[in-house]
């Protein structure tokens, strides 16, 4: 079959999948499932089937096409992000294609090399690659998000993971907390990386040791958050205090204190890195480190368009917007002083 002959009923029919979903995943539109947009893509891409108004579009070269990257579509900071970019798209009259990639390496690589990949006009990328040299590689226009790495060759929005941490323990330490622990996932990424190290800062400051007891890592996960908190409650000399460095492990030790019969805020405290819907509707609320989920997304599209749209800069100088995070006090750290 010749690539003129080829039609959207064709790439539908290979999909298993209906003309009107394969029109929904031309166009970026929100309404389709992971799983069918990624069997949509894939019969886009064996059957190399060029949509009209792409087709159309790539005479000079652009699609108004923008792919948003993440590595999970389920955690609402990654979906926040996708909000804000949304958001400047739609401004600016850009479409807007959504993809996870399950935090897979491997995924994240078909997507690049695939025909929308290669064909969209530029990429706001949450990446699960660990090495620098891999994004070094993207020659479309990129804005990293979250995570980053110096010398990557792309702009970056990121937030001050360091501050966010550091502030988080001293104000455990300020309320006369000294048994801080810490559970975190894997340091793969500067985020984890710098929160960790701002939690150590704050305890080294004060002359507190960070006994290896009180780090518990695993997964960035719900199921691990709650089974590292279950072992540090059940350890000899509990901490007084735990540190939660990302949303979903709040979420897992918010339900293990809750199955322990212990009540936050006086058995134990707590403080989440990240906002997450548990940590509002608890009693008394956690205290977590709120950032600018959406702005990111926002930022990150603009600085995005603009890429697309001016003349870049001078090489080997990307751009890194850091923004400020805040504490969100509320009734979950109990005063020992």
């Amino acid at each position: 079959m010749s690539n003129r002959n080829i039609t959207i009923k064709d790439v539908a029919k290979l999909a298993n999948v209906s003309v009107a979903t394969v029109s929904r995943v031309i166009n970026g539109l929100d309404r389709v499932s992971d799983s069918t947009r990624k069997s949509v893509l894939k019969a886009i891409q064996e059957l190399n089937f060029v949509p009209n108004t792409m087709a159309a579009s790539m005479v000079n070269k652009k699609t108004k096409m923008l792919s948003v990257v993440v590595p999970d579509i389920q955690n609402p900071f990654f979906t926040a992000v996708i909000e804000g970019t949304v958001e400047v798209a739609k401004r600016e009259g850009f479409f807007t294609l959504v993809l996870s990639t399950n935090g897979e390496e491997s995924e994240e690589e078909e997507f690049l090399e695939s025909f929308l990949g290669k064909n969209v006009d530029g990429i706001i990328l949450i990446g699960s690659h660990k090495e620098a040299e891999f994004y070094r590689g993207i020659l479309k226009p990129t804005i990293l998000v979250d995570r980053y790495f110096n010398d990557c060759g792309h702009d970056g929005v990121m937030i001050d993971n360091y501050r966010g941490a550091y502030e988080a323990t001293k104000h455990f330490i300020e309320l006369g907390h000294e048994r801080i622990a810490i559970i975190d996932g894997e340091h793969d990424f500067n985020d984890g990386k710098d929160r960790y190290w701002g939690y150590q800062q704050a305890m080294l400051e004060s002359g507190l040791s960070t006994d290896p007891d009180y780090h518990k890592q695993g997964h960035w996960a719900e199921a691990d958050g709650y089974q590292l908190t279950i072992e540090l409650l059940k350890s000899e000399l509990p901490p007084t205090a735990i540190f939660a460095a990302n949303n979903v492990l709040c979420k897992g030790a918010i339900r293990a204190i809750r199955d322990l019969d212990l009540q936050i805020g006086e058995d134990i405290s707590l403080i989440g890195f990240d906002e997450n819907e548990l940590a509002q509707f608890v009693k008394p609320q956690v205290t977590v480190v709120r950032r600018p989920t959406r702005e990111m997304g926002l930022q990150a599209a603009e600085l995005l368009v603009r890429k697309i749209r001016d003349t870049p800069r001078e090489a080997g100088n990307p751009m890194r917007v850091v923004l400020g995070v805040e504490l969100l006090k509320r009734g979950s750290v109990k005063n020992l002083r």
